[in-house]
């Protein structure tokens, strides 16, 4: 269906029988046929600049010295909508909260498992007519969104379960929240790789790099010194309960074999891969 924008006037391709639809272009919401007010947004804290040094002054394992010089190709602003809740924990007051969790099924890009989103700071949304980035459209209801907030509700009952009690978790839905990812290209020895950079606090959720030929040179040595390391514990460990060293070496090497696998594979590469960890 072709929904226009009472705001931008944009007019936009969206599935029917969705509750909210988000113009791609200025980030109204419309929904029932009526603008929908409770909107908000985090507010990006890093431009692309600043996103671009974040990544390219980031120095991950076998990456070449010279990255920070690599030629930035293309940044688009994301932003991935969010539905915000309140939760309280029946009958313990002290734990009410306000939660976020991301709104669609299939975001643009991926993102590092179990990332959480922050619910504070936050600020009221204002449309512009001025393009800022691309709004994408949320695909899940509240209710199946809310699902992912295991965690918190997992704290929660954690917390009761020592003053033996059992809450009752009860939530409202308080509107859609706006978060910012950088999505980022650049080239570096005529090839083209990507990263990803959070807008809000400007942490580095992926990169790829190019592998030089030292950084894979020292993988290769990495993946040999750890079987045989792994070969020289198990002879030692061998040795000490009276068994052949040999016996005990064969199976210190088939266990560090992974590892030289691995590592060996990182070495083969031409490109790495940083993936940053999910945010507490």
């Amino acid at each position: 269906m072709i929904v226009q924008c009472p705001y931008c006037g944009a007019r936009y391709e969206a599935p029917p029988g969705r509750r909210f639809y988000v113009c791609p272009y200025c980030g109204t919401v419309v929904s029932e046929g009526r603008t929908y007010e409770r909107v908000y947004i985090f507010k990006p804290s890093v431009d692309k600049t600043a996103a671009f040094r974040t990544a390219l002054g980031f120095r991950p394992v076998g990456a070449p010295e010279d990255l920070p010089a690599a030629s930035p190709t293309g940044a688009e602003l994301h932003f991935l909508p969010l539905y915000l809740y309140h939760v309280v924990f029946e009958p313990l007051p002290e734990l009410e909260t306000y939660a976020a969790a991301l709104a669609m099924s299939k975001p643009p890009f991926e993102l590092p498992s179990g990332y959480s989103f922050p619910a504070r700071w936050r600020t009221p949304f204002k449309p512009s007519l001025e393009r800022v980035g691309v709004f994408h459209q949320p695909d899940l209801e509240p209710e199946a969104a809310f699902r992912s907030l295991e965690e918190v509700v997992e704290e929660a009952r954690t917390y009761a379960s020592v003053f033996k009690t059992r809450v009752q978790v009860e939530w409202s839905f308080e509107g859609i929240v706006y978060y910012p990812f950088w999505a980022l290209t650049y080239q570096y020895g005529g090839r083209s790789y990507g990263a990803l950079v959070d807008g809000a606090d400007g942490s580095l959720l992926r990169l790829e790099y190019p592998l030089s030929r030292r950084g894979r040179a020292e993988g290769l040595a990495l993946g040999v010194a750890a079987a045989l390391g792994a070969a020289a514990v198990g002879a030692l460990a061998a040795f000490a309960l009276g068994l052949p060293p040999s016996s005990g070496a064969a199976g210190g090497g088939l266990a560090g074999l992974g590892a030289l696998l691995r590592l060996t594979a990182f070495a083969a590469a031409r490109r790495g891969r940083y993936e940053g960890g999910a945010r507490l």
